[in-house]
């Protein structure tokens, strides 16, 4: 779950570019403000009218954040999360934690005491994300997401976090990966959904929108239990999962057809990442395209700049999937923030001790792709999304 670090980095420099101008509510969120109306902040929950799929719709916030609705308890108390498919385990801000731990303070907080259907675990925990770390004790109560209730998941009352979470819109995050990613050791959401046979089928789907396009947030759907056809164009196309911790599978190369450039020649490893907003890959093949790309490097950082009035003749960018191109066109790889225009693929200098070098697509990549997730057969599915 890179999304903090790489919203934050990129909103950061686009306002230290126009300072006194930009003013970006993901630095300085007002609970009264975000929250005021759960009418234009959650979009209410569709239930498909067949047994065994449900959607959700998810709000895109400014393109670097995608949160729904859900409730815990009972009576439900609602909250929005970010549903993280590189993370396992699903926590939310307790009433219990400090008054001096501020992102806690600033989102929504679940009450233990309000909730019939309560059940008390105690057993702490502590998880580790790049960006930060979130420290609590785990509950039990009933979880429900789009009309589908769980009864008796394990979550995290979370009674501190890093300062980072200040800058989420969400409330908190609900992992969508493998449960042996898990750091509470504890079955995700959807595997309970699968074990409980609220849904059909051990797939889901993400379709995000464009904030481009839909101003106020709304058009994004994470499917539960399959997928939603009248979403994407073409054939998907599946690719197999190496690793089944992670949503992770292999790219046979990446490049730039009309300059006959390559990257990733032997073929890499991929992470699809929907709580990351940019393409990250080793720094050094990210360099080499984004140069190839004509961008010029910012003020000695890792980000890339382009001139905007150039974006709509830049060239494509191709992922070879399977024997498959997936297209990614510059509108669609090109960050626009103002009068700014920030390349999606970010650089990383170092991976994890015996880990290879591997990309990470998030969101920007998402957005251009519907992304099928299938548990069943441990592979993923891409097709060009409607838009």
């Amino acid at each position: 779950m890179h999304l903090v670090t790489n919203a934050v980095l990129i909103l950061a420099l686009a306002s230290r570019l126009v300072a006194g101008i930009v003013n970006i509510p993901l630095f300085r969120m007002n609970p009264e403000h975000q929250f005021a109306s759960l009418s234009t902040r959650l979009r209410l929950p569709f239930l498909n009218p067949y047994k065994g799929k449900a959607e959700v719709n998810i709000t895109n916030y400014e393109d670097v954040e995608f949160y729904g609705p859900i409730t815990i308890g009972t009576p439900g108390q609602v909250f929005n999360v970010i549903f993280d498919t590189t993370s396992a385990d699903f926590w939310i801000p307790s009433v219990n934690c400090p008054q001096t731990n501020m992102p806690c303070q600033s989102h929504r907080k679940y009450i233990s005491a309000a909730s019939k259907t309560f059940r008390h675990v105690g057993t702490m925990f502590n998880i580790t994300y790049k960006t930060g770390n979130v420290h609590g004790y785990q509950s039990k109560d009933t979880v429900t997401v789009s009309g589908l209730s769980v009864k008796k998941q394990v979550f995290g009352e979370a009674m501190l976090q890093s300062d980072i979470f200040l800058e989420t819109v969400a409330d908190g995050i609900l992992g969508m990966g493998f449960s042996s990613l898990s750091q509470m050791e504890e079955p995700t959401v959807f595997d309970n959904m699968l074990s409980q046979r609220l849904v059909r089928s051990p797939v889901f789907s993400f379709y995000l929108s464009s904030h481009k396009k839909t101003a106020d947030g709304a058009g994004s759907v994470l499917t539960l239990g399959g997928t939603n056809p009248g979403l994407f164009t073409g054939n998907l196309t599946f690719v197999a999962v190496t690793f089944a911790q992670f949503w992770q599978f292999k790219i046979d190369w990446i490049e730039i057809p009309d300059m006959r450039e390559s990257f990733c020649l032997e073929g890499c490893h991929a992470i699809v990442d929907s709580g990351s907003s940019l393409i990250v890959g080793p720094q050094r093949e990210t360099d080499k395209l984004n140069r190839k790309l004509r961008g010029s490097s910012f003020n000695n950082t890792d980000m890339w700049t382009f001139n905007c009035s150039r974006v709509s003749r830049m060239s494509d960018v191709e992922f070879i999937v399977n024997g498959t191109p997936l297209t990614l066109t510059s509108e669609e790889y090109i960050i626009k923030i103002d009068d700014f225009c920030f390349s999606a693929f970010y650089g990383r200098k170092t991976f994890p001790v015996g880990a290879d070098p591997y990309w990470v697509l998030g969101t920007t990549f998402m957005r251009a792709y519907y992304t099928v997730f299938d548990k069943g057969n441990n592979r993923i599915g891409f097709a060009k999304a409607k838009h």
